[in-house]
This record gives C-alpha cells, sequence and structure tokens, in this order.
C-alpha cells in the first residue's frame, strides 16, 4: 500500500525546521516529557520528532506541510504535551500494523499509539528495558482500556506511601537515620602507607555553588571555559579539612548564612579554588580547598603528612586498599572474621563528611560526628545479621569493568557492594514491602470482585512502578553517586555512560523531602504515570510488548507490518547489557517472590516471569552473562569472556566491530522479512564514523537490496549533555527512509558527479535552516546516500570501505562546498580542509579553531587527505589532544594577526613559492594590507608566473571565505582587503571583475 505512492517523509516538504525546533525544546529543561523523570535511561528520543516521523511515514506526500504541523501540534511550545489531532487521517492510521524491534525506552511506539496506529509491536532484548516497556505502553493503555487509568494513578500513589510509613515505623530506619537529615555525603578514608594516619580523600571540596539565574549547563560550560564565574550567587558552601591530631575534621564554610544574605556576589574560580565575596567596597578573599585525589593520574595526598600516595605492592595504593577493605567486609558479613578485624586490618574505610537537613525549604549542611559514623558502623552489623538473604544483590559484575564500565566493576566485584550498609540495608526492606504491596494490591482486586487474571495484571503493573521508584532512588542512593554543587545538589550514579569510581558519594534517606529519596522518586513515578495515561487516551490502537531478539524476531511467527520505524543502536554508544544490571538486580527481587524451601529462602517467579527465568526456570543472574552476546553493539571486553562466535563459518569476537556489523546485518535481514510488499523501514542513525555508516551500508543496502528513499537530520539530543561534554556532540540523527529495492549498476565516478550536484542543493537548504559543523556533514551525508544506493551494485570500487572514504564521504564535502560558490571550486585536498573546517567549526570564545578526533578524520576523509599530511603541509597543528587550525587569531588588529600566523608557519612574504594554496592565501591577505593595490596586483602577477595554479586556487578561496564567514571574523575582513585591492566583488553567486 506504501510503496505504490510517495510519502509525505520523502517529500522536500516534509517540515524538517518545525520538527526540529518541536524536538530542541523538549530535550531542554522542563520541556521534558513526565514520563522520562520516571528512571534514568541512557538514550531517548524526542516524541515530537517520533511523531513526525511516524505520521510522515503513513501520509502520502499530497498533504499540507502547514496542515502537518497544526495536526501533529509541532508549533506548540512543547508539542508533547499536547495529543495530536489526525482525526481527518484517522482510518488511514488504523490500517497501519507497526513495529519497533529496538524499541529503548518507548517513543517511537508511544506515539504512534497517540497516532492511532491499529496495531503497535515493540521488541525489546534486555529484561530491563522490557520491563520499562511494559510500564510506559502496555500497563497505561490496558488500564484505559478497562477504564481503570485514575485507579490505577491512585494506587500506586496509595501503595507507595504505604512503603513510605512502613520504613518510617521501621525500627532499624528510626535507630539508623536522624528523623532530621536528609542527605549524608561520605568519602573513603585511607590509611595513609607513610604516617600511618587516617586521612579521607576528597574529590570536591564544593557543597554548594548555585549562580542566580543559571541552569545547570551554563554553569559547567562555564565552568570548564573559564575556571569560573562573576556574578551574583544564591549559595556559597564548602567544606575543609581540619586537623585535630591524628584525626581530619571537617568544618563548613557557607558565606550565605555567615553574611545573612540571600545572594552573595562574588567572583569564584574553580581551578584555583578562590572566592572574592564584595561586600560594597570591601572584598573578602577566601580559599576552598583543591582535590586531594586524582584518579586518572593515580595519585592521592594525604592529609596529614602532605606525601603522595601512588602505587602499593602492585597497583595504585587507593585501589589496593578499596579492594582490601571489599574482600574483608564480605569476610565479615559471611562470618570468617570479626567486625575488630575488619576495621583494624583494612587500608580503607567508608566515612561520613557531612549531613544535610531541609529546614523551611533550605539545605543546611552540618559536619558528620561520630555519632553519624557510628550508626553507619551500626548497619554493618545489622547487614551481618541478615546475611544469606536472597533479597541481597550478589551477584557479580561484569569482569571486564575497565574495558566497559570504569573502575568499579574491578574493585566492587558484587552488585552490593555499590552500596554502604545502611543504603543496602535499607534497599532490602524497601524490596520486601513492594514485594509485600503487591501481594496486598491482588487480595484487595479479589476481594472487589475482580477476576483472577485482571487482579494478578493489575498487581503486575502497580508492583512494577513501585518497583521503578526503587530503581529511581537506586540510582541516587549509592556509593558511585557524587554531589553536584551547581544545580541539583546530587548526581545520579548512573550520569554517565559507565559506572565511575566517586570520591563523594552521597546516601539519601528513603522518608527524606528531596531529589533522590523514596518519597520523591514516588512522586516522579506518579507524574510519569498520569502523563502516560493522558497520552493513551482516546487511542484505538493495540499494543504488544515482545521479549525476543531484533536479529531473528522469532516471537513474531509469520507476522508482517506495514512500517518498521526504529533507533538501532549506535555502535558502542552504550553498553545496555552492563549498565542497565544496576537497574536488573533489584527489578528481579521486587518483581520475583521469595519461599521457603527446606529452611532456605529461595527465589521463584512472580511477575514477568520470562524476564528473570529462562525457559527451564533458571534464574538469569545478570544480562551480562545472559545477554551482552546478542546486543548490537561494539563492546571492548566481551570477547575476553564469551570467546569466538561462529557465523557463517565466521569466528567473529563477541563486542567486535564485526561482531556488531554482523548482528546491525541479521537484524535487518529479519526486519526485511517481516515487511508487506511496499513496506517501508525508518531507521535513526547518529555517527560519524565512516566504518560506522559502512555497517549500516552494508546491513541495508548490501544485505537486504533495500533502497534509501529519503533521509532528514533531526534534533534528537540535547546539545548541552552531560556525556557529551568535551566532545564531538552529534546533537541530530539521520532519519533514513528504506524504501523499495535497489536495481541496475553504475560507475562510481558518474555517482559521485550526479551526487554533488543534487546534494549541493540540500547543503545550501541546511545551511540556510541554521546547520553548522558535524551536524551539516552528517546531514548532507544522507542526501548523498540515497544517490549511491539507488543502484544495486557500484562498478569501480573494490569494497564498500573504499566506496564510503573515497566517493561517499568525499561527495558529501564536495556538495556542501558547491552549496558555498554555486560552482564547483578546483580546490586540492588541504584547501579544501581549511575551507571546510573555517565554515563548519564554530571558533568560539577560542583565537583559533579546535577540531577534535572525530571532526578531524570526518573532514580529512571528505576531503581525501589525512592528518598526517596536513600537519606536514602546516595546515594544522598538534595541541592538547586536538587539532589547531593554523589560521588567523581572532584579534582587532588584523595586521598583528597574519604577521603572527606568518611568523608561525615560517613563511617569508617576500618569497615567490609556496607549499600550498593556503600559505599562498596568507602571504597575498598580509600583501594587502601592507601594499597599495598597484603594488599587489604587480606582486600577484609575479607570483602567478611561478605558482599560476596555487595563487588561482587561493584567490577562489578568498571569495568563498567573504561570502561563508561572519563578518566579525579576522579573516573574513582580511580577504574582503584582498578581493577590494584586487578589484574583485563577489555576491550572489560569484560574480568579479579587473578594474
Amino acid at each position: 500500500m506504501l510503496q505504490s505512492q510517495k510519502l509525505f517523509i520523502e517529500s522536500p516538504n516534509f517540515p524538517v525546521r518545525e520538527v526540529n525546533q518541536a524536538s530542541a525544546s523538549e530535550k531542554l529543561g522542563g520541556g521534558r516529557p513526565d514520563y522520562w523523570e520516571m528512571v534514568f535511561w541512557w538514550t531517548r528520543k524526542p516524541l515530537a520528532g517520533a511523531r513526525a516521523v511516524i505520521a510522515g511515514t503513513v501520509l502520502p506526500d499530497t498533504i499540507s506541510p502547514n496542515e502537518f504541523v497544526y495536526r501533529l501540534r509541532l508549533g506548540e511550545k512543547t508539542a508533547h504535551r499536547h495529543n495530536p489531532s489526525v482525526d481527518p487521517w484517522i482510518e488511514r492510521f488504523k490500517k497501519i500494523k507497526l513495529l519497533d524491534p529496538f524499541a529503548g525506552f518507548g517513543s517511537i511506539p508511544l506515539e504512534a499509539v497517540r497516532l492511532g496506529v491499529g496495531e503497535v509491536v515493540v521488541v525489546e532484548l534486555l529484561p530491563t528495558a522490557y520491563i520499562f516497556l511494559k510500564a510506559v505502553l502496555e500497563y497505561p493503555k490496558w488500564a484505559v482500556d478497562r477504564g481503570v487509568g485514575k485507579k490505577l494513578i491512585e494506587d500506586v500513589r496509595k501503595w507507595g506511601e504505604w512503603i513510605t510509613q512502613q520504613l518510617k515505623n521501621d525500627p532499624d530506619i528510626e535507630e539508623l537515620y536522624n528523623e532530621d537529615v536528609a542527605v549524608y555525603i561520605g568519602s573513603w578514608e585511607i590509611k595513609c602507607p607513610h604516617c600511618g594516619k587516617w586521612a579521607p580523600i576528597v574529590g570536591n571540596w564544593w557543597l554548594a555553588r548555585v549562580r542566580r539565574g543559571a541552569s545547570e549547563e551554563e554553569e559547567g560550560e562555564e565552568e570548564e571555559e573559564a575556571g569560573g564565574r562573576r556574578g551574583e550567587f544564591e549559595r556559597l558552601v564548602w567544606m575543609e579539612p581540619i586537623r585535630l591530631g591524628d584525626e581530619i575534621s571537617i568544618r563548613i564554610t557557607d558565606i550565605n548564612r555567615e553574611l545573612n544574605r540571600r545572594t552573595i556576589r562574588a567572583s569564584v574560580n574553580t581551578r584555583t579554588g578562590t572566592v572574592e565575596v564584595a561586600e560594597g567596597a570591601q572584598k573578602t578573599t577566601y580559599r576552598v580547598p583543591q582535590p586531594n585525589i586524582d584518579g586518572r593520574r593515580e595519585v592521592a595526598t594525604c592529609l596529614h603528612c602532605g606525601n603522595q600516595i601512588r602505587k602499593g605492592k602492585t597497583n595504585w595504593y587507593v585501589k589496593e586498599a578499596l579492594r582490601e577493605w571489599n574482600t574483608r567486609l564480605e569476610r565479615y558479613l559471611s562470618g570468617a572474621i570479626s567486625l575488630e578485624e575488619l576495621l583494624s586490618k583494612s587500608p580503607a574505610r567508608p566515612r561520613l563528611l557531612v549531613k544535610v537537613k531541609i529546614v523551611n525549604k533550605d539545605l543546611v549542611f552540618e559536619p558528620a560526628t561520630k555519632e553519624d559514623n557510628g550508626k553507619l558502623l551500626e548497619s554493618t552489623r545489622k547487614l551481618k545479621a541478615m546475611w544469606g538473604d536472597p533479597d541481597i544483590s550478589t551477584e557479580p559484575m561484569t569482569p571486564y569493568g575497565g574495558a566497559t564500565l570504569g573502575d568499579p566493576p574491578l574493585i566492587f566485584k558484587k552488585f552490593y557492594k555499590l552500596f554502604n550498609p545502611r543504603q543496602l540495608l535499607t534497599l532490602v526492606k524497601i524490596v520486601k514491602l513492594i514485594r509485600e504491596a503487591g501481594k496486598r494490591v491482588e487480595e484487595e482486586k479479589l476481594k472487589q470482585g475482580w477476576s483472577k487474571e485482571d487482579a494478578y495484571r493489575y498487581a503486575e503493573a502497580v508492583t512494577t512502578y513501585l518497583a521503578i521508584a526503587l530503581l529511581k532512588h537506586v540510582n541516587y542512593n549509592s556509593i558511585v553517586t557524587s554531589t553536584e554543587p551547581t544545580q541539583k545538589f546530587l548526581r545520579e550514579s548512573l550520569a554517565f555512560r559507565g559506572i565511575a569510581m566517586m570520591w563523594n558519594w552521597v546516601e539519601v534517606a528513603p522518608h527524606a523531602n528531596i531529589l533522590g529519596s523514596f518519597t520523591r522518586s514516588l512522586d516522579s513515578v506518579v507524574k510519569g504515570l498520569l502523563y502516560l495515561i493522558s497520552a493513551v487516551s482516546g487511542s484505538s490502537s493495540k499494543v504488544r510488548v515482545l521479549f525476543d531478539d531484533a536479529t531473528a524476531l522469532s516471537e513474531l511467527g509469520d507476522e508482517r507490518f506495514d512500517v518498521i520505524v526504529t533507533d538501532p543502536p549506535y555502535r558502542d554508544d552504550v553498553p545496555y547489557a552492563e549498565l542497565s544490571d544496576f537497574y536488573y538486580v533489584w527489578l528481579k527481587r521486587a518483581l520475583s517472590d521469595v519461599v521457603d524451601v527446606g529452611g532456605v529462602s529461595v527465589r521463584r517467579p512472580r511477575f514477568l516471569a520470562e524476564a528473570f527465568f529462562d525457559e527451564f526456570g533458571n534464574e538469569i543472574e545478570t544480562q551480562w552473562k545472559a545477554f551482552s552476546s546478542r546486543e548490537v553493539s561494539e563492546v571492548k571486553g566481551r570477547a575476553n569472556i564469551f570467546g569466538p562466535v561462529d557465523a557463517g563459518g565466521r569466528s567473529i569476537p563477541v563486542g567486535s566491530f564485526e561482531h556488531f556489523k554482523y548482528l546491525l546485518s541479521e537484524s535487518f535481514k529479519a526486519m526485511a522479512s517481516k515487511l508487506v510488499d511496499g513496506g517501508v523501514i525508518v531507521t535513526y542513525y547518529a555517527h560519524t564514523s565512516p566504518d560506522a555508516w559502512e555497517a549500516l551500508l552494508e546491513a541495508g543496502w548490501v544485505g537486504t537490496g533495500l533502497m534509501v528513499s529519503a533521509a532528514h537530520a533531526l534534533v534528537t539530543e540535547s546539545p548541552q549533555r552531560v556525556t557529551a561534554r568535551g566532545a564531538t556532540t552529534l546533537d541530530m540523527s539521520i532519519v533514513v527512509v528504506w524504501k523499495g529495492r535497489a536495481s541496475g549498476e553504475a560507475l562510481a565516478d558518474e555517482v559521485y558527479a550526479k551526487a554533488i550536484e543534487v546534494c549541493a542543493n540540500e547543503a545550501t537548504k541546511y545551511r540556510k535552516a541554521g546547520y553548522s559543523g558535524v551536524n551539516l556533514f552528517v546531514s548532507v551525508l544522507g542526501c548523498t546516500l540515497s544517490q549511491f544506493t539507488q543502484h544495486k551494485r557500484i562498478i569501480g570500487v573494490k569494497s564498500l570501505g573504499e566506496l564510503v572514504e573515497k566517493y561517499i564521504y568525499p561527495a558529501t564535502a564536495a556538495a556542501i562546498a558547491r552549496s558555498l560558490t554555486g560552482a564547483e571550486a578546483k580546490l586540492s585536498p588541504a584547501s579544501q580542509f581549511y575551507l571546510l573546517a573555517k565554515v563548519l567549526i564554530d571558533r568560539g570564545r577560542r583565537l583559533r579553531r579546535r577540531l577534535d578526533r572525530t571532526s578531524a578524520t570526518i573532514l580529512s576523509i571528505g576531503t581525501r587527505t589525512t592528518i598526517d599530511q596536513l600537519r606536514a603541509l602546516r595546515v594544522v597543528e598538534r595541541a592538547d589532544g586536538d587539532l589547531v587550525l593554523l589560521e588567523p587569531e581572532q584579534a582587532r588588529d588584523i595586521r598583528t594577526s597574519i604577521e603572527g600566523l606568518l611568523r608561525e608557519k615560517n613563511i617569508d612574504p617576500t618569497i615567490t613559492l609556496f607549499r600550498t594554496a593556503i600559505d599562498a592565501l596568507h602571504v597575498l591577505e598580509y600583501l594587502a594590507i601592507t601594499m597599495s593595490s598597484d603594488e599587489l596586483r604587480r606582486r600577484v602577477d609575479e607570483f602567478r608566473a611561478r605558482n599560476a595554479g596555487l595563487i588561482d586556487e587561493a584567490i577562489e578561496i578568498t571569495k568563498i571565505l567573504v561570502l561563508a564567514l561572519p563578518e566579525e571574523e579576522v579573516e573574513r575582513r582580511l580577504a574582503q582587503s584582498l578581493l577590494d585591492a584586487l578589484g574583485i566583488r563577489v555576491g550572489g553567486l560569484f560574480e568579479f571583475s579587473r578594474r
């Protein structure tokens, strides 16, 4: 049905700008969908974009773009908060059967339900994601269809509050937590190998550094860029170590409280550790201690003797000490050693430094006391008394942590050790209460006359949402959390694409009214569920969530789908199996039962048994053991665990790039086999490396013969996301439409020429829409792919890798260059690189442009050169791990700027021979501002006699720079001066004349 006509998503009228505006507002701050806050997940596509993609894939290209935007509510301030109004098209949507085999957190299928797609089927391999999809899609729709949506929300709230009250009444909780303390901040104490005294190791002495009116992203960027910020601060608090004999005590400095002011005018520099507070004409300078540990360099400093703590017997002493503490802790809990031996012989131990109270909605910081640390020690004794309880998460973490998750798996080794004893004790109690709540819910519904099946399903839903509240609490309450002084105060365990070793961990009281507590986590889940119930109300869609492998789709049998829209993994983006085990071990406990077998407590199936027990009834211990060999991703280290995989006669190491390519190809074959005749596959893809795009082409084009009929660059990520800082941030994905079959063959050179012609127009559109940098390159890359995949075979290349590197990437770069000039400029590779770097890379506040490895690789391949060649030609130079473009520095005095560059490149402006057209350009720019026009023209004639090609090429670059660079750029002014002196004018397309 769909192939017989052109689809709206294939039309040049598809409103990319409006879709991206709606998506961008959704990824930042208050625009986020409420259900995203239920629990952290690493990648979630904007709902507005998913809505537009699905609708564009179903609707014909004859519809009005304005009506499309209006009915999908894309023009609203926050589009996703409004259900679409698609009544004129609803019959068309009802006939569609849609599949998402990599459903993740459910953005795509949720929007399919909101659009009224007839049947929506989603697949996930990992139990954690499978359960989250049940909570996002199935339970809300099931409840709405039965008229109990409002009741479900009320019962999740009711039973969550019941759990909180039970915790408050628990004698252990009452004994171990001070009622008025919301948060404890702790670290590790190390017994110094030099002086033998105990000293805490602290990665950040700041407790609060909240600038008035600044978002977390702005604060983080400013800190990174300048080391501090001058202005008004709502809170300035830090802690300091005080030596008292053989002990280190903590002193709190709270400037706002000391001065009794709501806001403080101050200059804060975190790099130097200075705080300068202005009080009228008087200024007071404070010193904030610097961290006494550097994990990257593996060095700590003793706060007593000042000596550096480096290597121990075989490893860094700090790591050795932490490993030894954890080994001895397990021996103590199992009864092998005494508490006295644990404390006296371990060279490390946890230490509470600060406690935080909430007074009149304000945070009050106080030093932790010996009594506070005594309660932490008492929880260790209580934990020993319940050792052997199946609700203690004793599963092993992945043993190849350094390659995937960092140091914690190598240091702690088992999941329960990611929590201090009091945290662990509390989490175990919450698990038991969730399990009890589920039983009570089911009993209650049976007494009300519900059927056994519906009562069980309802109890499953309520219990799952309570378990998700637990997971949010777990994420904020472990020893791999950290303090976050600029905004949130607390940073989650999973804030990064890995589990990082933190030297300031946070412990949140479960019943406190603060971010991360079980109480506040329950609020987030209830609010998210309210959003989901509202979103699916009124939809007639049928929804199914399947626990299956996207590379096989065996659970689907002979089913066929009109549309497949999905977001496959981006190669090495996130090791989901290993990371989401952090959730899995708690989900399994909360949703399973515990029974007594011969006096031993044993876990047994209760809810969603398929996620936690295999077909033989055996418990699935961890996801990393059971599923990571089948996960479509590249993760270094997996092969060390699972060994080679025999696939089609080849031996492919699990976790390798070859394994990723193989599984991606298998998933495309599986998807293609589930399409009806004329069906469409749409994939999101966000990657900048050529071999990742090679993998996509091999899977979708070579493996199945599918053709790229359209591609759009849509906003999918927040540019300020924490995990992207310090790296090339591709905040867009290429949405690729695979429709029809490639046919025939063509010469590589002919397709290359056509791609430049066609995609130059696309590049112009993207640039006018504000695209820049890597996003512009990848956007035009999508257009280039559509040109090459029209043909089943490309003649003149030996491999797909050669096609990508020698034709597809260069065609993309050439198309962008043509979009700047209106005609194909005959530029050398070095000149193309320089030009594209100037146009695509934002200089920001720096004197010169910096290119990270990804940007440099893309542009060098796209311009058919290499980094080594560019360095040899003095186009770029290395600096702090990046490449710096050798261009005139941004300065008011343009003569000083160009003279400095010539000296740096060791170029004499009187020479008549040049290495590159770039060198010629810079000499001509210098001469243009130091000579008369007549003198310059004579010199140009002299240069042209010896370097005709380079001089003409330099002038072509000059024209492009004048058109493409903003007026405030130094080289824009230099280039304009050169053209003026030569009597050349440019405007629109190039027009020029000699005077």
